[in-house]
Parts: C-alpha cells; structure tokens; sequence
C-alpha cells in the first residue's frame, strides 16, 4: 500500500509542484497530497500516513488519525504545536531545525553592529543633514573582547557563536542540558542555566535564542534584567513569551539597560499602540530573521532527507521530545 504523504507548506499550487518535483521523481511509489489550507488537511487527515505542516490543527484529533505516523514541522520552534494531545499521542513529530541557523545569526550580528556603530545617528544625519562628525565618532566602538551572553547553545546558538568569534567577541552561553562549566575553541564558558545570572552580570549582548517550554516561559523578567550591565542590549529572536515584555519596557525607559533588538513579541502583530515603537534605542522587526529567499526549498529538502530515513526504518533527525517540548 501507498504511503500517503500530505504537504501543508503554501497556497500556491505551481511552487508546491516546483517544491515537491523531486521527491514525486525520487519517490514514485508514494502518494503525496497537497493540502494548500486548513480545510484541506482536516477533509483529508484520515487518509494520511504522514503530515508535512508549519503548526498541527488540533482539530486533527477529532477524527480517526490512526494512519497518521509522523509529523514533520516546516520551523524550528514547536512550541504552538506541543498541545496536550500532541504530547500524549504516538505520532513521532520532527521539526526544521539549524535551516534558519544562519539567517538568525547574520541578523543578530547585524542588530549588534546596528548598536555598536550608532547607525541610528547615521540615519538621522541623513534627516538632518547636520555634520557631526567627532560627536558621533566618539560614540563608536568595536565588538572585540565585548561579550555575547547566549541564553541557548543549539544550532542558532552555535551559528550566532561561530559569527561573534569572527569579530574576536568572548561566548559565553547557558543551556538546559548543560551539567558543569566548559570552554573550547569554540566557546569561552559554555554553562548549565542555573547559571543564567552570571551571564547576564557579564554580557554586553544578551541574546534569546532558546526554545520557548514551560520552563523558559517568562524567563527574563525585571529582576533577570536588573542584574544586567547598564550598557547591555537584549536580543531577542526567539519567541515573546520567553521575556516579560512590560519589563522590558519599563526596564529600558528607566535606563536599567541600554537598549534591545526584538523580532518577536508577547502578542503578534505587535499592536500598533505599543510603547515599544516610541522606545529610544530599540530596533524593531516583524519575526523576520529567520526567513530568507529559498526558505521553502530548505524545508523540502530536510524533509526529503528524513522521508528516505523513514522509509528505510533509519531514526529521524530533528526528532522532538515530548518531555523536553523542543
């Protein structure tokens, strides 16, 4: 019997055709089915074996799902998925993560030097045509033996690592799993979270790049963020909920740190009334660092790989534990 695969990654029909050519030609015994909304994959989830989708309707589990072996999730970050009925089922569920890796951390780099190199004042040198020359150059400064604190070592942690060592930064990272201090060539003080404080207390950059579980949720709060350097900047390309946002707020307008770069929010959109957008030294982004042209090319292709892995009975990569929820 055919296996029936269904593939919930765009509305456009021609670029799912462009996307899936290859595996139709590689996998010729296989049924893929495209399921371009919602509606699709609920009128036809009975009938599937495996389930390509960017986030799981829990509608699904209304129906007879008994045929349905394994999900694949097109991002990395699961954390809309990991619903109870997800968690209790059997359905083996992998995940995309390390393609954005190297988006994420050019756009970390990038809001770094955003703040280091006052590109702000450039732009409004611009607006205002006044030559301030030795006022602004005064006011630059360079990333070398600055310290980048990253709260999560994973495949955009070491991505955003591997980026900061370039310009001689000092790594310094926590991680849940992480059971007593290290350092390598790679990182100068990898540490277990319970360590969290020392990294904010000497970071000058802070970045966000865990997964958000119950046990990251509301992470940074005012007192997290009270025990950071005045002249730090928080970076956060995770999720919103990880960081209590209010905090964030009240905590910058008061001068306890010097400023941050979000491309994500507690609520999304980010409703037009925030006092974020009236924030001084705050870069704002609509979750935008981990997309990039060709972003659905790589998702075929990591699917492609672990498709062939299913098929010869070989483990998944990517696979999400359901006691960790990442």
């Amino acid at each position: 019997m055919k296996l029936n695969i269904g593939i919930s990654i765009t509305k456009n029909k021609k670029k799912y055709l462009e996307l899936t050519k290859n595996i139709r030609e590689k996998f010729n015994d296989l049924n893929l089915i495209y399921l371009p909304t919602k509606k699709e994959v609920l009128q036809k989830i009975e009938n599937i074996d495996i389930l390509l989708t960017y986030t799981i309707p829990k509608e699904i589990f209304r129906y007879n799902i008994q045929s349905l072996k394994w999900i694949q999730l097109g991002n990395a970050g699961v954390d809309n998925s990991m619903f109870k009925e997800v968690l209790q089922s059997k359905i083996i569920i992998t995940n995309s993560r390390g393609i954005n890796a190297t988006p994420v951390s050019e756009f970390v780099m990038s809001s770094i030097l955003f703040f280091e190199k006052n590109l702000t004042e450039c732009i409004n040198f611009k607006k205002n045509k006044i030559w301030n020359q030795w006022e602004l150059a005064k006011k630059n400064d360079t990333l070398e033996n600055k310290v980048i604190g990253l709260i999560g070592y994973g495949a955009i942690g070491k991505s955003i690592a591997k980026r900061a060592k370039s310009f001689n930064m000092k790594i310094y990272a926590v991680r849940r799993l992480q059971k007593k201090r290290l350092s390598n060539s790679n990182i100068d003080m990898l540490m277990p979270l319970e360590d969290i404080d020392y990294l904010l207390t000497h970071s000058d950059f802070i970045v966000i790049a865990c997964p958000l579980t119950p046990l990251t949720f509301r992470l940074i709060n005012k007192n997290k963020i009270k025990k950071c350097k005045k002249s730090a900047y928080i970076i956060n390309i995770s999720r919103g909920q990880i960081m209590v946002e209010k905090d964030l707020i009240d905590c910058i307008k008061n001068n306890v740190i010097k400023g941050a770069a979000l491309d994500v929010f507690d609520q999304e959109p980010l409703n037009q009334k925030s006092a974020l957008f009236n924030c001084n030294n705050v870069l704002l982004s609509p979750h935008i660092s981990g997309n990039f042209i060709g972003y659905q090319k790589k998702v075929i292709d990591a699917f492609e790989n672990n498709l062939e892995r299913f098929i010869n009975n070989k483990n998944l990569k990517n696979r999400v534990c359901k006691k960790r929820q990442y």
